[in-house]
């Protein structure tokens, strides 16, 4: 999962005014039935902005960071639109004010978003927003991709196991992270075998890059070293781009070296 800066763009202004006569609607309509069928009835409003969401990911699951493994792509809304359920399964009513909001729409592969399904937990003790309230309250257990602090969360291994940071000391950090995966599908057999395939590659690179720095060092007037080890940590360091797939793999994998000559690279991608 890598921050997608969602907030920090508009749609187009013919969309907006779309949504905004739907939410008009919602908010008129007598009773949750009513509701419900404005919202199925456009529910192909959110898909008209797909393309739009997925030039912000570099066309790139937000959840999972797969192009290809993980499905198709839905335009899925993080708070769900007609019912909610805490992580027991206990339902509550949904967030229906916020089915047209765009800043509600997430991109997320079909596998990650039929397991998520209705599930929208909040920390124990927390207040959950009711019609039209202000979900600035809530506390919601699933890792948000426009968050900036929550992909911090995730990390992985070299197995391709989506895990907790390693950095997490917060009981309620490490909750939210373990339930993120299982609930998002992010252990997804085919997205596991991709990200093994990705931190074997950026592993390899990395030892080339400490291989030739060491024989250069060893002898400053080798050029040929040198221009090794720059152009392993330039493949290093391509991996970690933003718009490569499951980049934030190859920065756990960089981090996992522990070393500061390789982790330093994280300052400058």
């Amino acid at each position: 999962m890598r921050h997608i800066p969602l907030l920090n763009h508009t749609p187009d202004a013919a969309w907006t005014a779309k949504a905004t006569a739907l939410v008009t609607q919602l908010k008129a309509a007598p009773d949750a039935a009513a509701r419900n069928e404005i919202i199925d009835k456009n529910s192909a409003v959110w898909g008209e902005l797909k393309q739009w969401l997925l030039e912000l990911s570099h066309q790139k699951c937000w959840f999972s960071e797969a192009k290809d493994c993980f499905n198709h792509w839905d335009v899925e809304h993080y708070r769900p639109k007609k019912s909610a359920k805490d992580a027991d399964g206990t339902e509550h009513d949904g967030y229906w004010w916020l089915a047209f909001d765009w800043q509600n729409f997430r991109i997320c592969g079909n596998a990650g978003n039929r397991k998520k399904g209705t599930f929208f937990p909040l920390r124990p003790g927390c207040t959950r927003a009711v019609a039209l309230g202000d979900v600035r309250q809530e506390d919601p257990q699933l890792l948000d991709p426009i968050d900036e602090d929550d992909p911090g969360l995730l990390s992985f291994n070299l197995e391709g196991h989506a895990i907790p940071a390693p950095h997490i000391t917060d009981g309620w950090e490490k909750a939210r992270a373990e339930f993120s995966v299982d609930r998002y599908n992010l252990n997804f057999s085919p997205l596991m075998g991709k990200r093994k395939t990705v931190w074997a590659e950026c592993w390899n690179r990395i030892q080339e890059y400490l291989k030739d720095l060491a024989i250069y060092h060893a002898d400053k007037t080798n050029g040929i070293a040198r221009d090794r080890y720059k152009r392993a940590l330039k493949r290093v360091r391509e991996l970690m781009r933003d718009e490569q797939e499951l980049s934030a793999v190859a920065r756990a994998c960089v981090l996992s070296s522990g070393d500061p000559r390789v982790t330093s690279l994280l300052q400058s991608t």
